[in-house]
């Protein structure tokens, strides 16, 4: 009874967060290559911030996926003409809005 109690709460709480006014955002690993994006946000702590940042990639970049390695590698992206390669799990905290 209790374990259903929770777990409804969550699933409210969950709905509350939902946005639909709010545009949707896709993490950077999971673009296609070919594509252009901007970068709309970190979701990342201030270490990981800091790296992406040193590495050209802060909100308001555009970037362009080149490749995606296969089982998890890494993804290249050229950011202002130089060519990056980050590691997925960082990838997967750049907030990223595609180019139409």
């Amino acid at each position: 009874m209790l374990w259903t109690t929770l777990l409804s709460g969550k699933r409210s709480a969950q709905k509350e967060i939902e946005n639909p006014a709010e545009p949707s955002f896709s993490t950077l690993d999971q673009i296609r290559p070919g594509r252009e994006v901007i970068v709309m946000r970190i979701i990342a702590g201030q270490s990981a911030t800091r790296q992406l940042a040193q590495l050209g990639i802060r909100p308001g970049v555009t970037l362009t996926v080149q490749r995606t390695a296969p089982l998890g590698g890494p993804v290249l992206v050229d950011c202002a003409g130089i060519m990056v390669a980050i590691g997925r799990g960082m990838a997967r905290r750049v907030g990223v809005q595609i180019i139409e």
